[in-house]
């Protein structure tokens, strides 16, 4: 058994590395569910073994995956079972929190290959990011189904970068010098074509970064943070010239690279936005939002949700330029809609019992680390279809479960 568990953990990273690299271009590979139906099977098989914390939190979560369960045998009776199964993911990837326990022995190879994956980020999503636009034989390769290899989600992104930018503050000296700063203008380079695509992820970026810098008590952090600040205006006169000098076509938002694109989208998060595009895609959200909330509050809304298998795109009656859309662009209005109001409150106080530790300062680095990368998360979860799809959702659980072992182990 110790053999197949460190062949799981092994593999378990490489499946990571390749959802944090390419992010949507393997979303249809299904290597998640496998290695989530593996986990499974080893978390029956060591169950007798198997130390999980009886925290509020774990309790929570383990209702949520229970109460799931109880939606799908609801929702096979009208609906498909793939759909039904597809929407019960919103909680069942959760089981990753569990299967994460089977190793909590193991976290010094586990944060050895989060901190290699991380620490490669910044020059791997430049490097998607220039094979997406100026590489027409990779732009347009398919590995799994229909979706291009190389296309990324920004906001996805902009959340990964954030890990970067947390790891690298943690433990530059693990690196030498000529690389960290590498990195640095590489990340400098990467959340500035963040912010021209995406207004949730540059938003989840900075709230992210300055919150860890803002509660962080260590020391020797705060100098790499103040000595990372004091050369920042150089990096930038390094990247933007030739952040600007980069020629793109306009997305299917009408966004592209540019200064002006990115104060068009700060403008427009301010309520100064002049970008008709921008604010388009604003509204409709808000339409839906606001009709979800509307029917939920109704008596059966209230209770029960609409439940899982039907397109809420479709049930709702909202016309969206992605036809595959099933599902608001925000995760906790997602809760609310096929679950119910009551299991929506639950949800948030869940994640009020997981953020409360940071604004209280009661964190060591480590967990306000962990703590920070969750709330990115959760960011941008309101603003994009994110924690329903494995490019989210298996780092999202992985990084509760670190939080749980390590509040467990302190």
């Amino acid at each position: 058994m110790a053999l197949v568990k460190n062949f799981y953990i092994r593999l378990y990273f490489i499946v990571m590395m390749l959802y944090v690299f390419l992010n949507k271009g393997v979303a249809y590979s299904f290597l998640v569910e496998l290695m989530w139906a593996t986990g499974i099977v080893l978390l029956l098989l060591n169950r007798k073994t198997l130390e999980i914390p009886n925290t509020r939190s774990v309790k929570y979560l383990f209702f949520f995956l229970v109460v799931s369960f109880i939606y799908i045998l609801k929702g096979i009776v009208s609906y498909s079972l793939f759909d039904v199964i597809r929407d019960s993911f919103i909680f069942q990837y959760g089981w990753f929190v569990f299967i994460l326990f089977l190793f909590q022995n193991e976290q010094k190879f586990i944060w050895d290959r989060l901190f290699k994956i991380y620490t490669w980020f910044p020059i791997v999503g430049f490097c998607v990011f220039i094979a997406q636009f100026f590489v027409p034989a990779i732009s347009e390769f398919k590995l799994f189904g229909t979706i291009p290899l190389v296309l990324y989600k920004y906001g996805d992104m902009g959340v990964h970068l954030l890990i970067s930018s947390i790891m690298l503050l943690m433990y530059s000296d693990r690196i030498t010098s000529k690389k960290l700063w590498i990195l640095i203008i590489f990340i400098a380079l990467d959340f500035l074509i963040i912010a021209a695509y995406s207004r949730a992820g540059a938003v989840t970026y900075i709230i992210g970064l300055l919150c860890f810098i803002y509660f962080n008590k260590d020391v020797v952090l705060k100098t790499r943070t103040r000595l990372v600040l004091k050369w920042l205006p150089l990096v930038l006169l390094i990247v933007i010239p030739f952040y600007i000098s980069l020629q793109v076509s306009e997305n299917f938002q009408g966004r592209t690279i540019g200064l002006e694109q990115i104060k068009d989208n700060f403008g427009s998060i301010l309520g100064a936005g002049v970008n008709v595009n921008s604010e388009n895609n604003v509204t409709w959200r808000l339409i839906w939002w606001a009709k979800i909330i509307d029917y939920s509050f109704s008596p059966s809304g209230i209770f029960i949700g609409k439940g899982l298998g039907m397109s809420l795109a479709d049930s709702d009656g909202i016309l969206s330029l992605d036809d595959e859309l099933r599902s608001p662009h925000n995760f906790h209005l997602n809760i609310m809609a096929r679950f119910g109001v009551i299991l929506f409150f639950v949800w948030i106080y869940w994640i009020y019992l997981m953020m409360k530790p940071i604004f209280k300062k009661q964190l060591g680095t480590l967990s306000l680390a962990i703590s920070c990368i969750i709330m990115a998360f959760l960011l941008n979860a309101s603003f994009d279809v994110f924690l329903e799809g494995p490019m989210g959702a298996f780092p999202f659980w992985t990084w509760v479960g670190l939080l749980f072992i390590t509040d467990a182990q302190t």
